[in-house]
């Protein structure tokens, strides 16, 4: 047998954990709709449907069968999931999350049966509503029984049904990639988080103390990744929404300064993070740290589905990611986007992400590649014209040099007179009221 050959078939017969790179699937926000019995994928304006959800897990199989990784960064379940579970005739929706979670999950564990996963939640993801995630709760408890099996698979996450049933996160090691992942629930920090009932203690804080002493303890041979779901710095689709008048954040103040001091102290030995959310294909930096922002299943907000393959390097970093992405017209999956190819850089670093912002800002064929990826291909792009900087801004920046570099500044200043004005029209007219209310009478 030739030499070459006998190297090669080596390779694939070896653990994937014993190669120098390792592949990944990355998914997010599937947002499932299990009511839509429609064997027809969903389309745009409409969440996914078990269709188009089984469409992508083949897609995933075919761009790689044996993935070392499967990440699945949030939001399993459909928009007002609470208000499909009613109109379906059922009056349990703790019970239809479960039931929808458990479904997910046995999908993803066969199609990858010796994958390691990771999985966060999403603000969708808790049946008391949106953004109402209960800390301690039977339902937390209850999907860390769900996906236990496939998150500490070959032991690798041992503590994962304690600390998910606790808080909603926990930590992982990844073999063979010198890598621990720091897997988070960040919708305690999001600026529309309200308490599904009577919480005790701070979540928020007790999360982000856990997070420090986890990253302080990192072993020297090893780097950390961090997966949440929610990214930190600005909300660019939302602040588009407001017509570019204000500026809407994703995490409140408090706490995303607190996150992101302690990522910038430990940014050293953390390799890359990872979040959802937003629908688009984007990346951040944060505190120094690489952000990979991965697109979602659900094509609800005018993007076509896709999801990414990761290439995770020897020494835990990331070297390159692949979009692939559906298209409804062709009803096929292809790549999209290649982060390598598109910005001419070697690996998903600090240095390299500075590179693609500085071509994104620089280079207008570069720009419109980058804004047809953050929909994945969809024909409704969202950087249009000049709005392009209210997306490009939010890598880099937030607060007063986030609106001034997507030139906000004079709309931001407009807006307190704009207020200012409405309230003393109103205080006017209620006190108009009040006088001739009063009999009042002019001399």
């Amino acid at each position: 047998m030739p030499t070459a050959l006998c190297l090669a078939l080596c390779a694939w017969l070896l653990p994937r954990q014993a190669r120098a790179d390792q592949e990944w699937l990355l998914v997010s926000d599937i947002h499932l709709n299990p009511f839509d019995a429609s064997p027809v994928p969903s389309g745009d304006g409409s969440d996914s449907n078990w269709a188009l959800w089984i469409s992508t897990l083949r897609a995933m199989q075919r761009v790689d069968p044996r993935p070392a990784v499967v990440i699945v960064s949030g939001d399993f379940l459909a928009h007002r999931f609470g208000v499909l579970v009613s109109a379906a005739g059922d009056s349990d929706v703790t019970a239809a999350a479960q039931r929808a979670m458990t479904r997910i999950a046995r999908s993803l564990g066969g199609a990858f049966p010796s994958a390691q996963f990771l999985i966060v939640l999403g603000n969708n993801d808790d049946p008391c509503g949106d953004y109402r995630t209960a800390p301690r709760s039977r339902y937390l408890a209850a999907v860390a029984r769900i996906w236990g099996p496939l998150v500490n698979r070959h032991n690798t996450a041992p503590n994962f049904m304690r600390t998910f049933s606790r808080g909603g996160y926990y930590l992982a090691t990844i073999p063979g990639a010198h890598l621990r992942v720091a897997a988070l629930d960040d919708v305690f920090w999001s600026v529309l988080y309200q308490p599904c009932g009577k919480v005790l203690g701070d979540p928020a804080r007790s999360e982000l103390e856990w997070l420090g002493r986890a990253l302080a303890t990192t072993p020297a041979s090893e780097r950390d990744a961090v997966v949440m779901h929610i990214p930190p710095g600005v909300d660019a689709s939302t602040t588009l929404l407001a017509q570019r008048f204000v500026v809407i954040p994703f995490l409140n103040l408090t706490d995303e300064r607190r996150l992101v001091k302690l990522v910038s102290e430990e940014r050293a030995h953390i390799a890359f993070a990872i979040a959802g959310h937003t629908h688009r294909s984007d990346f951040r930096l944060v505190g120094g740290v690489p952000m990979l922002i991965a697109p979602s299943v659900s094509p609800i907000y005018d993007n076509n589905p896709a999801f990414l393959l990761l290439r995770v390097t020897a020494d835990g970093g990331l070297g390159d990611y692949v979009l692939y992405a559906y298209d409804a017209h062709t009803t096929k999956w292809s790549p999209e986007f290649d982060f390598d190819d598109v910005y001419g850089v070697q690996r998903f670093d600090a240095p390299s992400l500075a590179r693609a912002h500085a071509v994104i800002g620089a280079d207008p064929a570069t720009r419109r590649r980058w804004g047809n990826a953050l929909v994945a291909g969809a024909p409704r792009g969202e950087v249009n014209g000049s709005d392009w900087r209210t997306a490009w801004c939010a890598q880099t920046l937030e607060g007063r040099r986030y609106s001034a570099c997507a030139h906000l500044r004079r709309r931001l200043l407009v807006l307190p007179i704009i207020v200012g004005l409405l309230f003393i029209i109103m205080v006017a007219s209620v006190v108009l009221i009040v006088l001739r209310m009063t009999g009042w009478r002019r001399p």
